[in-house]
């Protein structure tokens, strides 16, 4: 008869040195898991701060690349520190804005053509107030270029003076929050604005750009400097703040971008205001159908708009009309300078009544390249 061998299970010593070796092992790894830990708190707070940053310069970046303006009608509309405003063809409510970037059923009238003057209001961060005129197309209509404005405000929910969020605007519509948490300290600029100029090289002296300074700025759309801007630089500080621990991350991204449309709109000799066009001018007026008047208008070119000589600063004309007298004039059209001996225009006007009722009368004035008019130079009445 064999004996059964009971099980034999570990003895205290073993079990001792079992515990022995994992709290060794414990104590090795887990301030190494803790370290690695907080190295992936730490990316990924630089990752959300950084997020933060890019995401204001490349929302600004998107819409400023597309700045564009119809002849008489500013570029940029203001350049601030802190705040920057501009023209582009963004937005429009049916296909029929075919130059437009986005279409939208829902948006009103007001936000798909350019900032009326009936509603005009204060520039943001500003006490100008824009726009002073209506701006119109080639054709006459009004211009379907809206004035798309970014600035920064003090944030005052978070209850600190060094942080802002970042604010958009179409025309005079309501303003939306484009992104919070943007870290800038006091008198630190957020827009930098850069202009042609001279400057050297290793040596050798060329054509660049050059910082506009601060103290020359906020310029706005009636400065012939405002012209002149080619590029503008953005410096976005994001900030997150962890809940768990208190501990900020900050991350700052630069971004410069360049105004695309902007060089044809100033050539370097551009200065002062532009001679107006020379005579002789005329008017002649048909009423071919019975039921509309058509007023031809003709005009020399400016001495400026010559094709080899003069200022050939001249961007366009303006051509105007009154119909009580001259007490107020409106614009009719604006017309692109092409260096030519003579232009045409042609206005459609419904007869009043069985008799001619009223008298039109016409002047133009020539535009340069810096947004200049030169005075007045009357093209004769009509009446009908």
């Amino acid at each position: 008869m064999t004996r059964r061998r009971r099980p034999q299970g570990l003895t205290l010593i073993e079990i001792v040195v079992a515990m022995t070796l994992t709290v060794a092992v414990f104590a090795i790894t887990l301030p190494f898991l803790k370290t690695q830990t907080q190295a992936i708190g730490r990316g990924a707070s630089r990752m959300d701060a950084d997020q933060v940053a890019r995401y204001a310069v490349t929302m600004i970046d998107r819409d400023l690349r597309r700045a564009s303006a119809d002849s008489g009608q500013p570029l940029l509309v203001l350049a601030a520190p802190r705040a920057i405003a501009f023209t582009s063809d963004l937005l429009a409510a049916d296909a029929n804005g075919v130059d437009a970037v986005d279409i939208d059923l829902n948006l009103s009238a007001t936000a798909t053509t350019s900032w009326r003057l009936a509603n005009a209001v204060t520039l943001p961060t500003t006490a100008r107030t824009f726009p002073t005129k209506d701006y119109l197309d080639r054709r006459g209509a009004v211009s379907e270029r809206e004035t798309i404005s970014y600035w920064l405000a003090p944030d005052t929910v978070a209850g600190r003076t060094d942080l802002f969020v970042l604010w958009r605007r179409v025309n005079a519509g309501d303003s939306t929050a484009v992104v919070r948490e943007l870290l800038l300290p006091t008198d630190t600029a957020f827009f930098a604005y850069e202009r042609p100029d001279t400057v050297t090289t290793g040596g050798v002296v060329g054509r660049g750009v050059r910082a506009i300074a601060n103290t020359r700025l906020p310029l706005y759309w009636d400065s012939l400097a405002i012209d002149s801007v080619r590029a503008v630089s953005m410096r976005s500080t994001g900030r997150y703040r962890d809940p768990r621990t208190g501990v900020e991350t900050t991350s700052t991204v630069r971004l410069t971008t360049m105004l695309v449309n902007a060089p044809g709109r100033l050539l370097s000799d551009c200065g002062a205001a532009p001679t107006p066009p020379t005579s002789p001018v005329s008017i002649s007026q048909a009423n071919g159908n019975g039921a509309l008047w058509e007023v031809k208008l003709s005009w020399p070119p400016s001495a400026d708009d010559a094709k080899a000589s003069g200022a050939r600063d001249v961007r366009g004309y303006a051509l105007e009309w009154s119909t009580n007298g001259g007490a107020a004039w409106s614009v009719l059209t604006t017309i692109p300078a092409r260096r030519q001996s003579k232009y045409f225009w042609f206005h459609g006007l419904p007869v009043a009544g069985a008799t001619a009722s009223v008298t039109a009368q016409y002047r133009v004035r020539a535009i340069d390249c810096g947004g200049l008019f030169s005075s007045a130079v009357s093209l004769g009445s009509v009446t009908f």
